[in-house]
C-alpha cells in the first residue's frame, strides 16, 4: 500500500533545473534590453562612441545655459526628460536608508558565513536576482513623470522577499545554487567594469559582454566544484553589496549608484541625467571597487576554514563533491530512506491487525 501513496519525485529535479535556466535566461533578456545596437568593427569611433540604444539624441542648451533640451533626430521632437533617481532617492532619504539596509542586511552575512547559512543563502541567490530583474524592468519603461522612488524601492525590495521564500524551501534550492553562481560571477565583472570613468570599455555593449562571460564562469564553476563556487560567490556577492552600502553612505548616489545607473539605465526619458552626464567614479569609490574586490580570496578562504560542514549537511556528500556528484549523492540517501522506512510501516500494521 505505502508503494501507491508514496510521491513519486523522481521528475522534481528535472523541473528545477528548467527554472534555474529559466531565470538565468530572464536576467540575461533583461540586460540585453538595455544593450544598444553595436555598430560595425570598421566604424566604431572611440572618440564618439554611441552609449545608445537605436539612435544619438541631440542635446540643445539654449544661449543662457538655463533650458536643455532633448530632441530625437529621426522626428525632430522633444524627448521628454524625468530624474533618473531609479528608486535609489536623494542623499539619505526614505527609499536611500531602505537600501542602505537592504544591502547591509543581505550582504554581509552573505560575506561572513554564507556558506554555512544554507537555506538563506539560496534564498538570497534567487531574491537578488528578482531585485535586479524588478529593478531594471521598471528604470527602462517608465515614463518621464517615472515613479516614486519608494514605490520602485519597495517592488524591488518585494521582489528579494518572494524570491528568498522560494529559495528557503528545497524546491527552491537548485535554482538558487546556481542563480548564486551567476551573481558571483556578475559581481565581480560589475567592479571591474565601473573601476574607469565611462565604464571600462568605450563601446557600451561590449561592457556586457564582457558581464556574460563572468555570469557563464561563475556558472561554471558551481557546476564543477560546488564548495569552491558557493565560497567565492558568496564572499563577491557579498562583498559587493556591503562595498555598496559604504559607497552609499560616503558619496550617495554619485558614486557606484551612479555607476549601475549608466550601466543598466537606457531610457530615453532619463537620457540627459544618465547618458549625457556620464559616469565619473570619485577616488573613494573607485578605492572600495578594488579593495573589495581583493576581499572576495580572503572572505572565501576565511569561511573555507571556518565551516567546515558541506552546504547541505549529509554523510554521503563530500567538500569537493561537483553539482552531478552531490545529486546523485542525495538521490542515493533518499532511496535508501525509503526502503528503510517503507518495511518498518508494513511490519507495524501487520502488527496491528496480527494483535487485533
Amino acid at each position: 500500500m505505502a508503494a501507491f501513496v508514496r510521491p513519486n519525485n523522481s521528475s522534481l529535479p528535472g523541473l528545477f533545473t528548467a527554472f534555474s535556466c529559466l531565470l538565468v535566461l530572464l536576467a540575461f533578456v533583461s540586460h540585453a534590453a538595455c544593450l544598444p545596437t553595436a555598430p560595425a568593427l570598421g566604424s566604431v569611433d572611440l572618440s564618439d562612441v554611441q552609449h545608445w540604444k537605436r539612435f544619438q539624441p541631440v542635446v540643445v542648451t539654449s544661449d543662457d545655459g538655463t533650458n536643455t533640451t532633448v530632441i530625437n533626430p529621426n522626428t525632430n521632437e522633444d524627448i521628454p526628460q524625468g530624474s533618473a533617481t531609479d528608486g535609489g532617492g536623494v542623499d539619505l532619504s526614505v527609499p536611500a536608508i531602505i537600501w542602505l539596509a537592504f544591502v547591509f542586511a543581505v550582504g554581509a552575512p552573505l560575506a561572513l558565513a554564507g556558506i554555512r547559512l544554507s537555506r538563506a543563502t539560496t534564498g538570497a541567490g534567487i531574491g537578488l536576482t528578482l531585485t535586479v530583474l524588478v529593478w531594471a524592468a521598471f528604470i527602462n519603461t517608465m515614463s518621464a513623470a517615472g515613479i516614486p522612488d519608494l514605490l520602485l524601492t519597495v517592488m524591488s525590495v518585494g521582489a528579494f522577499g518572494f524570491g528568498f521564500l522560494i529559495g528557503v524551501f528545497n524546491i527552491g534550492r537548485m535554482a538558487g545554487i546556481l542563480l548564486l553562481g551567476v551573481l558571483g560571477g556578475f559581481s565581480i565583472g560589475l567592479r571591474i567594469i565601473l573601476l574607469r570613468p565611462g565604464l571600462l570599455i568605450p563601446t557600451y555593449v561590449a561592457n556586457w559582454f564582457v558581464l556574460v562571460a563572468f555570469m557563464i564562469i561563475g556558472l561554471g564553476v558551481i557546476l564543477y566544484r560546488q564548495r569552491f563556487g558557493l565560497v567565492s560567490s558568496c564572499a563577491a556577492v557579498g562583498s559587493f553589496l556591503v562595498a555598496l552600502g559604504i559607497d552609499l553612505i560616503l558619496q550617495k548616489q554619485k558614486g557606484m549608484s551612479a555607476g549601475l545607473r549608466f550601466l543598466f539605465d537606457r531610457n530615453s526619458s532619463h537620457f540627459l541625467a544618465v547618458v549625457h552626464q556620464g559616469y565619473h567614479p570619485p577616488v573613494i569609490t573607485q578605492v572600495l571597487l578594488g579593495a573589495s574586490l581583493g576581499a572576495i580570496p580572503i572572505l572565501a578562504f576565511a569561511q573555507h576554514l571556518i565551516f567546515r560542514a558541506p552546504f547541505r549537511p549529509t554523510s554521503t556528500v563530500s567538500d569537493t563533491a561537483s553539482f552531478t556528484e552531490e545529486n546523485v549523492a542525495l538521490n542515493v540517501e533518499k532511496e535508501v530512506d525509503t526502503r528503510t522506512e517503507t518495511p518498518a510501516k508494513e511490519s507495524l500494521i501487520s502488527s496491528r491487525f496480527s494483535s487485533s
